[in-house]
């Protein structure tokens, strides 16, 4: 995959030593963040979305730590969903496309308190980061036998 124009804004930076077990860490990361999100959706809203969104960053960034990747300096989060973007290709759109809209969502509740999102809405969400990170589980193991492991 070629993230060098990633690389040259500062979205992505080159690593050399990325493990196996930081990539598990990740995924395990991301399962978690998704199950605490249900657990508290029904009295904290907006700190539900953040974790769904987390849990979705957290697997992206596994899959970008398996090809060499991790966030840069700069725009990390719009880094991730590009690269994502750019790995998994157009079959994944739509999932890549929500991903990206949570990000906003997130982002106007962190950053102005601004948050309106129904309950409904966030089991929908639930449902579209679990598939996210089902890709992606999928996509590492494809690629990685040695990933089949503990994932």
């Amino acid at each position: 995959m070629n993230y060098k124009d990633l690389v040259a804004e500062g979205k992505l930076k080159k690593e050399k030593a990325i493990g196996i077990d930081q990539i598990h860490r990740f995924i395990r990361r991301a399962k978690k963040d998704l199950e605490t999100a249900k657990i508290i959706m029904a009295n904290d809203e907006g700190a539900a979305l953040t974790l769904i969104y987390n849990a979705m960053f957290h697997a992206a960034n596994a899959l970008i730590r398996s090809q060499g990747y991790r966030p840069g300096n700069k725009f990390q989060h719009i880094g991730i969903i590009e690269a994502v973007k750019r790995t998994l290709g157009d079959d994944f759109e739509a999932i890549i496309f929500k991903f990206d809209k949570l990000r906003i969502k997130r982002n106007k509740f962190e950053y102005q308190a601004i948050y309106n999102i129904s309950k409904t809405q966030l089991v929908s969400d639930i449902k579209d980061a679990d598939a996210f990170i089902q890709v992606i589980e999928k996509y590492l193991k494809d690629r990685n036998p040695q990933l089949s492991l503990n994932l």
